[in-house]
């Protein structure tokens, strides 16, 4: 690092150079990281929103001292907003959410409040909401309130789902229930969304029993053969085989046993049949499933999704 003194900045937006002070900034000692501190921080605004400068940025809120850190932190104060629209700058924040202690972070986060919504639809500031959702406990109570005003829509948008994922992940037990209390109202109409089935599989891997019952009763009630033939209602029901409870996969495998013949054959289909053998425990109904399919296996190595379902089940047999 003493050798390219003078010329950190130039090191910083070029791939190789900023590579090389990455490295030193993990390995290297005090001396070494308050040389590139010295010469990094006037030109903070511009290499924080370079494509190889912005990772500079991030090793020193990594690896610096807490004052180095603390100077930083002072850089993105009014300017967390603007900064998080950049495609390089949202890394740097998302960083900072990171690697700050959560006690320094109120006066940056104040940007967000009453921007949450126009976060979440912009397709670099959606990553920072994701961050102070799986990073922050005490301080996204801003966050909550807003997604619950709008649950249903951001269930059905690219980015919303994502943020939603998050919430059902890491949040704490109340926040995560007011969501999923929410997420109920619109089960039937999400479920096969291209992106609300997204949310609704979370909803069956972190939610309560009472979730996975009000989607079963959908499957159920809509029909199995039809959701499991649809491109995103059928990953829902392999969830559902993957994370219900026993008897609740025994329903599963109670509605397959009177449509398992035209099941295999679907190009969806096929693989909810498939997750059922894989997951589903021995029963009764999982036996009646077996005897089924064993008794249909030649005529069904004549079509091309099924062939899947009769090596699987040789496999099963022979094990």
């Amino acid at each position: 690092m003493f050798q390219i003194e003078g010329h950190i900045v130039e090191f910083c937006q070029d791939q190789n150079g900023s590579r090389f002070i990455q490295q030193r900034l993990e390995l290297g000692d005090t001396s070494e990281q308050q040389i590139v501190m010295s010469e990094v921080l006037p030109a903070i605004r511009r290499l924080r929103n370079d494509v190889f400068g912005n990772y500079v940025i991030q090793k020193l809120l990594d690896f610096g001292s807490a004052d180095m850190k603390s100077e930083i932190r002072n850089t993105l104060e009014s300017e967390m907003l603007q900064l998080s629209l950049q495609m390089y700058g949202c890394r740097v924040v998302q960083k900072a959410l990171e690697a700050l202690p959560e006690e320094e972070l109120p006066r940056l986060l104040m940007e967000f409040h009453h921007n949450v919504l126009s976060c979440i639809h912009d397709q670099n500031e959606n990553h920072v909401i994701q961050k102070c959702v799986e990073f922050l406990t005490e301080q996204i109570e801003f966050i909550i309130n807003d997604v619950l005003v709008n649950t249903k829509t951001l269930s059905c948008h690219p980015y919303g789902c994502r943020v939603l994922q998050r919430i059902l992940e890491h949040c704490e037990k109340t926040k995560k229930t007011a969501v999923l209390d929410e997420i109920c109202k619109a089960h039937r109409k999400l479920l096969d969304d291209q992106y609300g089935n997204y949310v609704i599989q979370h909803v069956l891997q972190f939610g309560r029993q009472s979730d996975r019952d009000s989607i079963l009763h959908i499957v159920v009630e809509n029909g199995l053969l039809g959701l499991s033939r649809q491109k995103f209602a059928s990953n829902v029901v392999e969830k559902l085989l993957k994370y219900g409870n026993g008897s609740q996969r025994r329903a599963i495998v109670r509605e397959m046993l009177k449509v398992i013949l035209l099941m295999v054959r679907d190009a969806y289909a096929n693989y909810v049949v498939q997750t059922t053998l894989d997951v589903v425990p021995e029963s009764d109904e999982k036996r009646l499933l077996l005897k089924e399919l064993s008794a249909h296996s030649e005529e069904l190595r004549n079509y091309t999704f099924a062939k899947h379902i009769v090596t699987k089940l040789t496999t099963m047999m022979t094990e």
